[in-house]
């Protein structure tokens, strides 16, 4: 038997190979194009919003996108001074509120003292009618800001804070007794010998060295406890004073008023 040719046993080879894409080239996969990107969404324009802002305590109302307190000042009309007060700061972010002060000049600071004040107690330690310092006081510290602005077409100047660096400290004063001497002295018509020796005056000087509502002179009225003129205290203490002297005395009144005596049982 006769072998077949080779020959086309060859070309059927080529062909299935040339239809199965045996070719390099032809194996490779194509390239795919890029993809565009996506547009970019457009960011939206911020919403005003309502700010009240307050010039010199005249309050209005803006409408305003700005961030900082600055901005919205800006969007607003409104200029500032060199020396204005802002609150909250300029650059701070813009709440709902923003206040401004209008400054003429700048803020200058000072410490000032205060002044104690003085508490009166009552002491019976303290002699009657008489006043002793039972505690000193120390004044007190205050950082005052101050600066002026314009009121009214003038120039004044203005407290724009104040605060407590230092509390004072009171002073006390002892006050003594301030009632009658007591006893039986203390129930007689005093007012009626007042009115006989002074006309119930209690600033009454008689020339003769004589003072006050019951003409004291002044060697008897240190005798009851008196300092000073008898004059110069008060209508109490010289009535206190003066029933002392009777006490003293043991009610003898007519070697001490021997002409108005007689109204003291009046």
């Amino acid at each position: 038997m006769r072998r077949p040719p080779a020959l086309p046993v060859l070309l059927l080879t080529a062909a299935l190979a040339a239809g199965c894409g045996g070719g390099g080239d032809a194996a490779k996969p194509k390239t795919t194009a890029p993809l565009a990107d996506a547009p970019k969404a457009s960011t939206p324009a911020p919403t005003p919003r309502p700010v009240v802002v307050t010039v010199d305590k005249k309050r209005r109302t803006v409408s305003t996108t700005g961030k900082t307190v600055l901005e919205v000042l800006t969007q607003a009309g409104i200029e500032l001074g060199p020396y204005d007060l802002v609150a909250p700061p300029r650059e701070s972010t813009a709440g709902r509120t923003i206040k401004v002060v209008r400054l003429l000049s700048k803020p200058v600071t000072k410490t000032v003292a205060v002044e104690p004040p003085t508490i009166k107690k009552k002491s019976s330690k303290v002699p009657p009618f008489s006043e002793k310092e039972l505690r000193k006081g120390k004044p007190g510290l205050t950082v005052v800001q101050t600066a002026y602005v314009q009121r009214r077409g003038k120039k004044v100047k203005v407290v724009l804070s104040s605060k407590v660096k230092r509390k004072p400290v009171a002073r006390i004063l002892g006050v003594g007794p301030q009632s009658a001497a007591g006893g039986s002295a203390a129930r007689l018509n005093w007012a009626g010998l007042a009115k006989c020796e002074s006309g119930g005056n209690p600033r009454a000087v008689n020339p003769a060295g004589y003072y006050g509502l019951y003409q004291f002179s002044m060697q008897t009225w240190t005798s009851v406890g008196g300092s000073g003129k008898p004059s110069d205290a008060s209508a109490g203490e010289q009535t206190y004073r003066a029933q002392l002297l009777y006490n003293k005395v043991n009610g003898r009144w007519q070697g001490q008023w021997p002409n108005c005596g007689k109204f003291l049982f009046s």
